[in-house]
């Protein structure tokens, strides 16, 4: 079940941010047994928060930029975080790159009357031109998830296991995004891409870094030197 950061994991964020801990001391800190902050802190890990060498405990890189935003941005990216664990990896049988994908995705949409909006990446790209995308990633109603993988894989798509490449990158929720047209192609908005640049880091961060300019905001690059210098 994916859930939001909930206080125990805000307060184990805020300690952190007083420097490097240890699992022994962050379990004082908030008052768990070390069984708890070993889960949670594997959990953090896994979305990014935080990083673990040798036993010690920190926040990354993701964790110091957004620590540094405006609260309404920390809360969005929050919200699209969650919205944007749940997905399912389709490969096709043959390359034929990211404008294929999304041409398929609109074409089942269109005939078999399912709603989907393009994000991340993707609507990056169709919004600004910048950075091409590696692959289509859309939100889809979780009620028609079965559908699409049922059309996709007619279409000679399989399903990948977590953390292979991926043609088509399928969100489910329950409700589409706010979405708009984009030459023909329904896309998150602006503000949506910025903050899930900003959830997913890497390369997000740069797609964020370049809608930014557009809705004015600006992005605090406290963050270690290597980002900063891909950045640059």
């Amino acid at each position: 079940m994916v859930k939001n950061l909930d206080d125990l994991e805000f307060s184990i964020l805020f300690y952190l941010q007083e420097g490097v801990q240890s699992i022994r001391v962050l379990s004082s800190l908030v008052g768990v047994p070390t069984s708890t902050m070993y889960r949670r802190i594997g959990e953090l890990e896994q979305r990014g928060w935080v990083k673990v060498r040798n036993r010690e405990i920190s926040l990354s890189e993701k964790a110091v930029l957004l620590l540094k935003q405006k609260f309404e941005i920390i809360v969005g990216v929050i919200h699209v975080e969650q919205q944007m664990l749940d997905k399912i990896l389709l490969k096709g049988s043959q390359p034929k790159g990211w404008e294929h994908q999304v041409e398929v995705i609109v074409e089942i949409s269109k005939s078999e009357g399912l709603d989907y909006a393009v994000a991340a990446e993707t609507a990056a790209y169709l919004h600004t031109g910048y950075q091409t995308p590696s692959a289509c990633i859309s939100y889809v109603l979780e009620r028609d998830k079965k559908i699409w993988i049922q059309f996709l894989k007619k279409r000679w798509y399989e399903q990948n296991f977590e953390g292979e490449m991926a043609d088509i990158v399928l969100l489910s929720v329950r409700s589409i995004p706010q979405n708009i047209s984009v030459n023909g192609v329904q896309c998150v908005s602006r503000k949506r891409v910025f903050l899930e640049g900003l959830s997913l880091m890497g390369r997000g961060l740069l797609d964020s870094l370049v809608i930014s300019n557009s809705l004015g905001e600006k992005i605090f690059l406290t963050v270690p030197e290597e980002l900063t210098n891909v950045v640059a």
